[in-house]
């Protein structure tokens, strides 16, 4: 698997889970598109480019295998709790002290 590929299928997965929900074939043409590949405009055509590209072995089985790692890490009520947890949280703007930021869960 190429770096480029490598970057897609990453982004993917991490868009996958937490992004909009949308079909995974519009999903990969933003992915393709922000991990930079050139991406034509008719819709049909680039929905044939993202299919192949997905659709490879190396990076179809790395995709399958990384969502199913992570589901299998968290019974789906913990995932649940993770995700009620996670949208309770609110991150401070940075300031002279704390150049990052803080994050306060509001639970």
């Amino acid at each position: 698997m190429t770096d480029q590929e490598k970057k897609f299928a990453d982004e993917f997965v991490f868009r996958y889970f937490n992004g909009e929900e949308k079909s995974q074939v519009t999903l990969a043409v933003e992915v393709a598109k922000f991990v930079g590949y050139i991406i034509p405009e008719s819709k049909p055509k680039a929905e044939l480019l993202v299919k192949a590209l997905y659709n490879k072995e190396e990076i179809k089985t790395y995709i399958d295998n990384q969502i199913n790692e992570f589901k299998a890490k968290l019974h789906p009520s913990q995932r649940r709790t993770l995700w009620t947890a996670i949208a309770a949280m609110t991150v401070d703007d940075p300031d002279e002290w704390n150049q990052h930021g803080l994050i306060k869960s509001n639970i």
